[in-house]
């Protein structure tokens, strides 16, 4: 997600298309998100893109929510 978000590959929908991609890597990879409803994600894509979130960070945003089902 934050290659994606970073490197502008479309004129409009960088974030919703970062998002979605990592949606179908983790769910192919037999994963799934554990992320309370109350949890705003397009918070986060947002801090990624404006670069308040780092890789480190998001790395361990994920690794903290990563499950196997």
């Amino acid at each position: 997600m934050h290659s994606m978000v970073g490197n502008h590959g479309f004129v409009d929908g960088n974030k919703r298309t970062a998002w979605l991609l990592t949606e179908v890597l983790i769910a192919r990879s037999d994963y799934r998100l554990d992320i309370p409803d109350e949890e705003p994600i397009d918070d986060l894509v947002v801090a990624v893109a404006s670069g308040l979130v780092g890789y480190e960070v998001l790395r361990t945003w994920f690794s903290e929510r990563l499950v196997k089902p």
